[in-house]
């Protein structure tokens, strides 16, 4: 997981003015992040279509919303704003019919406790080690049955044997 380099931590300073008069202003703005790093927090975790940089929401939420405020995003896709919403200190609320786009988005704006993941991926590679230890020769045959020709095939393109 890339680290989490906020562009500001401040509401963007447009002068004093109506929605529509800072949402032209944002508009003139130069919006080309193409060369800024869009990898960072959980961005990256799946290639979505249609998924714009992260530092556009970012750019909104921060001169349009304040901290605790509650960003909408009613089709949230990859979940993008939501998640720059939370990195930001707002609301994030997204909706969307995909269920993909729902499990995606829980799973990138989800906290997880580095420690625990730590100690259960810890024990799971511990408990591999020992099943490959204990019968190597009934975890391949299990293995042989699980996927079918072509998935086989693929895998066994794919991957050295030993993994």
């Amino acid at each position: 997981m890339g680290i989490y380099q906020p562009i500001s931590m401040k509401r963007i300073d447009i002068p004093d003015m109506g929605t529509k008069e800072k949402l032209a202003a944002l508009l003139g703005q130069d919006l080309d992040f193409r060369e800024q790093n869009s990898g960072y927090a959980s961005h990256h975790f799946y290639s979505f279509p249609a998924k714009f940089p992260p530092q556009l929401p970012h750019k909104f939420i921060q001169a349009l919303t304040l901290p605790g405020d509650v960003v909408l995003d009613p089709m949230m896709g990859s979940g993008t704003t939501v998640l720059e919403a939370f990195l930001t200190g707002r609301q994030g609320l997204g909706l969307d019919i995909d269920p993909l786009a729902l499990m995606l988005t829980k799973t990138k704006v989800t906290p997880l406790k580095s420690n625990l993941v730590a100690q259960i991926s810890m024990a799971v590679v511990q408990n591999a080690a020992y099943a490959v230890r204990k019968d190597k020769t009934s975890l391949e045959g299990s293995l042989q049955k699980r996927w079918d020709a072509k998935t086989r095939a693929f895998v066994d393109y794919w991957f050295a044997r030993e993994t």
